[in-house]
């Protein structure tokens, strides 16, 4: 599969670039805060730029010479700079080059890629001339723009996308229909009358099959998340290969959702690291936005690694944890890790027992056993990790679906609802990611959630969606 192509923002400390970031996402994800070295990880986001669908790259501020983190967070901007199609170079147009910016240009032209140096914080006209001093820098294409009150910014998009190079810039093009075609159905799930949905059932009710865009290969998205220090970046970085992750045993150093394409053999992955998910209660200040982005990352997720302690054994936050990917309908995995510590028959029989119990809302989501540490269990957490994909993706033809579905109105029909009886009539698949079945009845509102389960699991069992969950939407015909 072709790679959308990857537009990475790189600075110093402090000069915008994550207010960039959000502007051009059009939503806030990464961290703004007057603090120097808040985002120490890569922030990696799908964006639409002039409808073109990129991966959209937040960095760290380069500082070589920082304390604390800092120099661990400069080699992931380098990294960035390394792996990016297009660099926005965001300088302060305030403040004026300095020594860091002069040093961030060095680096900059070592890699030889297109750069656009973005002066920020030019909030008024009389403010231009200030610009004219940043092509000092060494780059042709310099403008001014302001982040927080998004001037330039349409110039900026235009221009990220004129220096992609043509293929990639096909790509992009290619990959924001996808979206718009995701979007199409959930409209279709959510309206309660359209075109589109009048559409679908007279297609219904004339006995045709509903044809729905196929969805190409690509890579699998998957998102690693759990309490903090679980040991997260550990097997982001057992799985990659590669210190990716930054990774100390400090919990909460991960603080941004940092993704990482890889290749394993045949298939394509992207790994999304996440900050450990807290008790609310005692999210305070910067970490509320790294729990938000977490939350952020199992919606992107295609599936959703949930990475447990095996001597602390699974707890009521880890359910809630595998309770919100469930709200998003995403695949589980349970991934047990640090089992070399346990030592005995007797401590491996307590951590089943306390799976069984705190998981028993979803028995059917696999559990793998691992040592992220000592690369135990890897090839295992993958099968899994393929399989649930393979199921989340599947697609079942009309013509299958509602000769199940009458075999079981035979078997069990929908309680009679104020004196009325319910009748479903037909369905259809509309999408996957994840598999969502469109069903029409005379009475929607009057099937129980007792009814609604009994046709879940039997539609699971019936197509073989075994180790997931499915979507299931009523709508009145």
């Amino acid at each position: 599969m072709k790679r959308l192509p990857v537009v990475s923002i790189v600075g110093r400390p402090n000069v915008g670039k994550s207010s960039l970031f959000n502007r051009l996402l059009e939503k806030r994800l990464a961290i703004i805060d007057d603090t120097p070295g808040v985002t120490r990880d890569r922030i990696i986001q799908e964006a639409n730029i002039e409808d073109h669908r990129v991966l959209l790259v937040d960095t760290g501020g380069v500082d070589p010479h920082g304390e604390g983190f800092a120099k661990e967070t400069t080699e992931q901007a380098k990294r960035a700079m390394e792996e990016a199609d297009v660099i926005v170079f965001v300088v302060d147009g305030k403040e004026g080059i300095t020594p860091l910016d002069e040093e961030v240009a060095r680096l900059l032209r070592k890699w030889k890629k297109p750069v656009i140096v973005a002066v920020n914080k030019i909030d008024e006209p009389f403010m231009e001339d200030l610009v004219y001093d940043f092509y000092r820098l060494g780059f042709d294409e310099v403008i001014s723009i302001s982040a927080i009150h998004k001037i330039g910014i349409p110039t900026l998009k235009e221009k990220i996308i004129e220096k992609l190079p043509e293929a990639l810039r096909q790509v992009a093009k290619k990959e924001q229909e996808k979206e718009e075609r995701r979007e199409k159905a959930e409209r279709l799930i959510s309206e309660e009358s359209s075109e589109e949905l009048n559409q679908l059932i007279d297609t219904l009710e004339k006995g045709e099959e509903y044809e729905f865009e196929e969805e190409e290969k690509e890579p699998i998205k998957v998102a690693i998340v759990g309490r903090p220090n679980m040991g997260k970046s550990t097997l982001l970085n057992a799985l990659v290969g590669e210190e990716r992750a930054i990774v100390s045993d400090i919990p909460g150093t991960t603080r941004d959702a940092i993704d990482t394409y890889v290749k394993i053999g045949d298939d394509e992955y992207i790994f999304i690291d996440t900050a450990g998910i807290r008790r609310r209660g005692k999210i305070k200040d910067i970490e509320y936005y790294s729990y938000l982005r977490a939350l952020d990352a199992i919606d992107r997720a295609d599936v959703v690694v949930l990475l447990l302690d095996a001597e602390e054994g699974p707890t009521d936050r880890d359910a809630k944890i595998a309770g919100i990917a469930l709200e998003k309908f995403k695949p589980i995995v349970i991934a047990v890790n640090k089992i070399d510590k346990l030592q005995s028959q007797k401590e491996w029989e307590n951590i089943h027992r306390r799976l069984d119990l705190t998981f028993d809302f979803i028995p059917y989501a696999p559990r793998v056993f691992i040592s992220a540490k000592e690369k135990k269990g890897l090839e295992e957490l993958l099968k899994q990790i393929k399989d649930l994909y393979r199921q989340y993706t599947k697609r079942v033809t009309t013509g299958k679906f509602n000769r199940a579905l009458a075999e079981l109105m035979e078997i069990h029909q929908p309680p009679v609802y104020k004196n009325k009886i319910v009748k479903i009539y037909y369905g259809t698949q509309v999408k996957t990611k994840p598999p969502t079945f469109l069903l029409f009845s005379n009475y929607p509102e009057g099937i129980p959630q007792s009814f609604r389960r009994f046709l879940e699991n039997r539609l699971r069992e019936k197509f073989k969606f075994n180790k997931i969950p499915l979507r299931i939407v009523f709508k009145k015909r």
